[in-house]
């Protein structure tokens, strides 16, 4: 359902990797300055996040919410009166005028007291009505939705169904009435973060059927006759995030409250050309958020935990491996930082949609490996819960409830294979439908004297690397393209397909890294740390992009003699015992 860029509107307005990615070689203007946040617009959101952390320092025990599964009474309540539901709205609607990267700040730190209280933030200002409501054009749908975001109302997006969300069509259906004054909606949506809770939701639901379907959005009241919360979705993470699922039977919406596609095209409607990119902010926002809250809050408990260690009466930080594990975690949230500042900071809605869509997966990977290696850091005590921690008298940190919300950054707005697929799918669109490479940026400039001058001999080395590596894909994805003129036929080959997307997510955080170390002195972090930071994730990527070239090799080149798959899973899901496989 997602809108897919276009070669025609989606050129980027700021200097974007894009250019690197269709061209394979990397634009030197690129690298003139990393995105650095405005002093004012810095305090403003530093304002506004010490005042969310007063709240939840007064209002809320993390491990209890976990522990019951619901936030505290009155809670809601408190976060609508403060404007915390309206993060980036006008202040004539009540909004507290967050720019993007401080709304991207505020989720984070309130992730880092408590996931599902972050996230519940991130629906309001990334898919919830009054995120939408600056993508809704003038008229009677926008005067209402104005009039509800002004009263403070709490919202959701019910995308995702009983079958899925990978269909082109949901299956949720509109009916117009005869008179033509509503629409009538039947179907079931599941998953639905802040679903439980919401006052108006925005729905998607097809019109029709067959080749003159349409794409409806409907904006609905949650106390619609025939409107129904039916379960509230718990899952191993996330524990008190309002999220369940919703039934729609016969409910009746007016004609002015839903917005309609285009006949045969399963994108947002046409009148609102920033919905997909505000979706798509708003994902980053539930997902990333969170993935930077936990990576630091992990790395913090790392060091508590080593300095109270010792082994054989050594210090436990004075072991190498010890040493190397703290390292890599701290290089894992510099890259992470980075990322993030890229994607967001000086970039206005539209702009930097590649970046955009690849953060998702390089953010909770990332995330998920400085967790797992903080559980591993930390043995019995990372798996132990802090009720028993607390029971023995040990320090409570929250290892464990890290790890179970990580793994649930992988599943949340879709797996991440999935995405991987979809956003390659998106870059190689872009290239199908721009016709011819965009012309080479010129080099003979070559890049910044003091950024250049800034970077250590690895990390110039690592540069060299990420600019063939870059070549290589670009002709990669060029060769594709040229070899299957049928797009459709190039994204039947999915396994290819999701490894050009996890090397497209690398390749990004390896040059935003190496970008961002140029330029520490801008941000404050020092020239000489920022550079062994830069050299321990570039040392490390390098790992990942080598083995994921080789398994792109080995997949694109398979023959009659590659393992057949195909016929053990098939013989498998048609119904053989295992031991019929496997053996005894």
């Amino acid at each position: 359902m997602a809108s897919l860029p276009s070669a025609e509107i989606q050129e980027a307005v700021v200097p974007s990797l894009l250019t690197a990615f269709a061209t394979g070689v990397l634009d030197p203007g690129v690298f003139q300055r990393f995105p650095e946040q405005d002093e004012s617009d810095r305090k403003a959101g530093s304002a506004r996040i010490e005042e969310l952390d007063r709240l939840l320092t007064e209002r809320l025990d993390a491990e209890e919410v976990d522990r019951r599964g619901v936030f505290p009474e009155g809670f809601l309540e408190e976060l609508r009166a403060r404007g915390f539901l309206r993060l980036q709205n006008e202040g004539d609607v009540g909004g507290l005028e967050l720019s993007v990267y401080n709304t991207f700040r505020l989720v984070e730190q309130a992730c880092r007291t408590s996931v599902p209280v972050g996230q519940f933030l991130s629906v309001q200002a990334g898919v919830g009505v009054a995120a939408l409501l600056p993508t809704l054009p003038p008229g009677p749908l926008r005067d209402h939705v104005r009039q509800r975001v002004a009263e403070g109302v709490t919202s959701a997006f019910a995308v995702t169904e009983p079958s899925g969300r990978n269909n082109v069509w949901p299956e949720t259906t509109a009916s117009l009435s005869a008179n033509g004054t509503h629409y009538v909606l039947h179907g079931q949506k599941l998953f639905t973060g802040g679903g439980p809770v919401a006052e108006l939701v925005a729905v998607s639901a097809a019109l029709g059927e067959g080749a003159r379907r349409r794409l409806c959005v409907c904006f609905v009241a949650a106390d619609s006759e025939g409107y129904a919360v039916t379960a509230s979705s718990e899952f191993t993470g996330s524990k008190g995030l309002p999220n369940g699922a919703l039934s729609l039977d016969g409910v009746r919406v007016p004609a002015e409250l839903v917005l309609v596609g285009e006949e045969g095209d399963p994108r947002f409607p046409a009148a609102t050309p920033l919905m997909g990119p505000t979706a798509l902010l708003g994902q980053l926002y539930f997902n990333s958020g969170p993935a930077v809250a936990l990576a630091k809050n992990c790395v913090e408990w790392t060091r508590q935990f080593v300095a109270r260690r010792a082994v054989n009466g050594r210090p436990l930080g004075s072991y190498e491996q010890i040493q190397r594990l703290v390292a890599q975690s701290l290089s894992e949230v510099y890259a992470l930082e980075s990322v993030v500042r890229w994607s967001l900071i000086g970039s206005k809605l539209a702009d930097r949609w590649l970046e955009r869509t690849l953060i998702k997966n390089i953010s909770v990977r990332t995330a998920w490996r400085v967790v797992d290696r903080t559980v591993s850091l930390l043995g019995g005590e990372g798996i132990e819960t802090v009720r028993s921690k607390t029971l023995r008298g040990a320090a409570p940190l929250p290892v464990e409830r890290a790890f179970r919300d990580a793994r649930g950054l992988r599943v949340a707005g879709n797996v991440d294979f999935q995405l991987d697929f979809t956003g390659m799918c998106q870059l190689l669109s872009w290239l199908y439908d721009a016709g011819r490479p965009p012309a080479e940026p010129l080099r003979a400039a070559g890049y910044p004297a003091a950024w250049t001058a800034a970077l250590s001999p690895a990390n110039a080395a690592h540069l060299r690397t990420a600019e063939r590596h870059l070549k290589r894909f670009n002709e990669t994805c060029r060769e594709l393209v040229h070899t299957h003129p049928d797009r459709a036929e190039l994204f039947a080959r999915q396994r290819v397909v999701v490894l050009l997307g996890r090397l497209a997510g690398e390749l990004f955080a390896v040059l935003t890294v190496l970008a961002r170390s140029g330029s520490s002195a801008a941000d404050g972090t020092s020239t000489e740390t920022a550079q062994t930071l830069a050299e321990l994730y570039c040392a490390d990527a390098d790992h990942r992009i080598a083995g994921l070239w080789r398994r792109y090799v080995a997949v694109s080149q398979e023959g009659r003699s590659a393992p057949d798959f195909a016929a053990l899973s098939g013989r498998w899901l048609a119904g053989a015992a295992l031991m019929e496989l496997t053996g005894p």
